[in-house]
């Protein structure tokens, strides 16, 4: 599951807030305890050598202050003369006992002279209430700060944050266009103000970009059209000579409808370029009747291309309403393709809904297959030449609302079905003989 970066950035400051704190009350604390401790010790040393110092004779001696209690037990005395919670203990000993509700900190030594034991005890119930009263304080410190580090973390993450989800609005925001809107730049931070000025930058060279493309596509509207307006000029003259013979007439026939197409594909090409979203004029038009036109056209342009186009047998045949143009130069290009790829037979089918191009060639290059299902347009993959005539056969079927696919590519060949999806217009008209 991927986390959003607020959430990583509060749980890592909150955890760092959690740690640093826990890092300084255990300190305060060890350092607590090592203090304590080491007063208590240097104090009860010092008290050791002064009784030491003081016992008279060798019997029983005790002295008694109000938190301290020294014993000198004599050699062969027995230690029922001690309190209890001092029988039994070690020599030497130095120890912290609880009895109760009051709590001694023990020291025992043996004496050479007189022989014997000297014991210390020491109250420090006190110290140890003061001890629990400061641990209570340092986890009533540690919850307070806990709470603090809370707020703050949110805080934090929220201040860094919030610009970032205003920037990722602003640029989800921005839709492809003519002219795009801009990001706004007043930030507080120059980290998020040179991000929005580096995509403001990127949007003018896109636009400058797009501008550039459209002036090429009119360029080159306008040079395609002239050409073939002085040769259907030309064509026009030489028909109204009457100097032809039955096959120039033919053959100038030929020239006529290959123009005629050539300036219906110019027209496609160009609004495929410009996006635009009209299917221009679309007609009733059959399937089988276009691919053996095309076929046709291709084996008549190149005689190397004769007989290796093979149509299903018993193929049924299926009327479409669409635009012939389109159409016409969706088969070719499917067509050439396949031609490209194989010095076989290039097999047709016609579908139910339908049809395929197959061949026996070395199949399609990888990114070629990955463009081709992707929708366009794919800014991470590059058009090559070899793979220009499947971009516009890619075109024209999300034009039409049609559906590319590849069930096989291969070393042993390629399939590329076609599927017709697009809906039937409401003023439909036939297409000429």
């Amino acid at each position: 599951m991927i986390k959003s970066l607020g959430t990583r950035l509060y749980r890592t400051i909150f955890l760092v807030s959690l740690v640093t704190i826990l890092l300084s009350l255990g300190a305060i604390e060890f350092f607590y305890e090592d203090m304590e401790d080491t007063i208590l010790d240097l104090e009860l040393t010092q008290e050791q050598d002064y009784f030491r110092n003081h016992i008279q004779g060798d019997g029983f001696q005790t002295w008694k202050t109000a938190r301290l209690n020294a014993i000198f037990l004599p050699e062969g005395q027995p230690e029922s003369l001690l309190p209890e919670y001092l029988r039994g203990r070690p020599t030497p000993d130095s120890s912290e006992i609880e009895t109760g509700d009051e709590t001694f900190l023990v020291l025992v030594e043996a004496i050479s002279q007189p022989p014997g034991r000297l014991y210390l005890s020491q109250d420090i119930s006190i110290m140890e209430s003061q001890e629990t009263l400061s641990q209570i304080t340092l986890i009533s410190i540690f919850l307070g700060m806990s709470l603090i580090g809370f707020v703050l973390a949110r805080l934090s993450t929220r201040q860094l944050v919030d610009p970032l989800k205003r920037l990722t609005h602003q640029i989800q925001a921005t839709e492809p266009d003519k002219s795009m809107q801009r990001l706004a730049i007043d930030y507080k931070d120059i980290e998020f103000i040179n991000i929005a000025s580096a995509f403001n930058r990127f949007l003018d060279a896109l636009e400058a970009f797009v501008d550039r493309e459209k002036s090429f596509v009119k360029l080159a509207s306008h040079e395609l059209r002239t050409p073939l307006a002085v040769i259907t000029g030309a064509l026009d003259i030489i028909e109204k000579r009457d100097q032809l013979s039955g096959a120039d007439r033919l053959t100038l026939g030929r020239i006529r409808r290959a123009t005629s197409d050539m300036h219906a594909d110019v027209e496609v090409l160009l609004k495929l370029a410009r996006g635009e979203s009209e299917q221009g004029h679309r007609v009733k038009i059959s399937l089988l009747r276009s691919i053996r036109d095309t076929i046709a056209d291709l084996e008549s342009t190149h005689a190397d291309h004769a007989g290796r186009f093979i149509v299903a047998e018993g193929a049924s045949d299926q009327t479409l309403h669409t635009d012939p143009a389109l159409l016409r130069m969706l088969i070719r290009n499917l067509l050439q393709n396949a031609l490209k790829h194989t010095r076989g037979e290039i097999r047709i089918a016609l579908l139910n809904n339908g049809m395929s191009v197959s061949d026996d060639g070395q199949g399609l290059p990888d990114p070629v297959i990955k463009r081709l299902q992707r929708p366009l347009p794919t800014p991470s993959l590059t058009v090559k030449e070899n793979s220009f005539g499947l971009l516009i056969v890619q075109l024209i079927c999300e034009r039409l609302g049609w559906h590319l696919t590849i069930p096989r590519s291969d070393d042993s060949g390629t399939d590329l079905n076609i599927r017709f999806s697009s809906p039937k217009p409401s003023n439909d008209t036939e297409n000429p003989d």
